[in-house]
């Protein structure tokens, strides 16, 4: 299923662009309008020093970190991927979940985008809609050679005044639905803190584990 393999890279590169929107004043423009500006922007950073891009994980990481991951909701997805383990919680479990889920999420993925900078990708507004409440902004991502590109689409939620992700879907596969269920079986065989000190120790292949997951969830058919 060479479809659905595509799918499952696109995953975590679907991520790293989520991560790549900033947060913008409700007022100032269409939700629409943040994602493909934003990514635009950060892309021209990585692809004005695109061997170095390719070549150094940490200076991508940094510009994600120093100039994107400020400002997403970072909190508001922690909390929806633990749904009611977040709810049990202690303060620092919370904090330490979220700060560990990120990082580990940069480390795993955060080397990838270099490799990706000749991809496009484009807002689709026929596919978008939004209300006071949500926002879904429907995107592709162009592949070329001959291969059929992916959709994308970021949903967004205002939070204090400002239009900010809380999930994506790469084709119809959503981020944040598949780590919920993912690490919730995680912390049923060993509870919070064994999946949290996986998540501190670097444990890639957790990550790797939750996104290949994908495939027992999914029916598709080879294109």
């Amino acid at each position: 299923m060479k479809w659905l393999r595509e799918s499952m890279r696109i995953l975590p590169l679907a991520l790293l662009a989520l991560l790549l929107v900033m947060s913008a004043k409700v007022q100032a423009g269409s939700p629409s309008e943040l994602i493909q500006q934003s990514i635009d922007e950060v892309y021209e950073i990585l692809r004005a020093d695109e061997t170095r891009a390719q070549e150094d994980p940490e200076f991508v990481i940094g510009v994600i970190k120093d100039k994107i991951l400020p400002n997403v909701d970072v909190d508001g997805m922690a909390r929806l991927v633990l749904a009611r383990h977040w709810r049990e919680a202690s303060s620092e479990q919370r904090t330490r979940f979220t700060e560990a889920f990120t990082e580990t999420l940069l480390k795993a993925y955060g080397v990838q985008l270099g490799d990706h900078l000749d991809k496009d990708v484009r807002v689709i507004e026929r596919r978008s809609r939004q209300d006071d409440r949500m926002a879904v902004v429907a995107t592709e991502v162009v592949m070329g050679s001959g291969q059929s590109n992916i959709q994308v689409n970021y949903r967004l939620r205002p939070v204090n005044g400002e239009w900010k992700v809380f999930d994506v879907e790469a084709e119809g596969l959503s981020f944040v639905g598949n780590f919920r269920t993912r690490f919730n079986e995680e912390i049923n065989r060993g509870g919070l803190d064994a999946l949290i000190e996986r998540l501190e120790d670097g444990d890639e292949d957790l990550i790797e584990d939750a996104v290949g997951d994908i495939n027992a969830a999914s029916n598709g058919q080879e294109r």
